[in-house]
């Protein structure tokens, strides 16, 4: 606990707990990196899953680009977020929840990423969408939909 004790005295973690811009500005990054990656593994998903058929596959792979950029920010903007209740984040249950809920998430995007590379050009009806990239798709739905929840209950458990 003396490590985690040691990261809430950081600059960082002083300007986000005590600064007048310091949190507003993280919570806000944090906000838009997770509409990035979620909104767009969402759109994928529901892609995999049968809707928005005329969307070639090859479409989605700059999907990806920017999703991945939206989970680096917030990445960086949670750590920052993680430094001003250290202490506390790493032995809230709910938080520890969350955690293993976004690295699910991301584990899905890294397995749909290569899955819909293979699969190309193709769209509409007659694209065959393999059984296991399309339960990688229900469970990036179920894994994001945890995220944001157990995310907000931080807050309030």
């Amino acid at each position: 606990m003396d490590f985690f004790a040691r990261i809430e005295q950081s600059g960082l973690a002083q300007w986000v707990s005590t600064s007048i811009e310091g949190y507003p500005m993280m919570i806000t990054l944090h906000s838009v990196g997770l509409a990035v990656v979620v909104g767009l593994a969402v759109a994928i998903d529901l892609r995999l899953l049968g809707r928005f058929r005329t969307i070639p596959f090859s479409s989605l792979r700059t999907f990806f680009t920017i999703a991945w950029l939206g989970f680096l920010v917030n990445f960086l903007s949670g750590a920052a977020l993680f430094t001003s209740q250290a202490t506390t984040y790493v032995t809230d249950g709910t938080f520890l929840l969350k955690m293993a809920f976004v690295l699910a998430g991301a584990a899905t995007v890294g397995y749909l990423q290569p899955a819909i590379a293979r699969l190309g050009d193709s769209h509409g009806a007659d694209s065959v969408v393999p059984r296991g990239v399309k339960i990688a798709a229900v469970i990036s739905l179920a894994v994001w939909a945890g995220a944001i929840i157990t995310g907000r209950l931080i807050a309030y458990l």
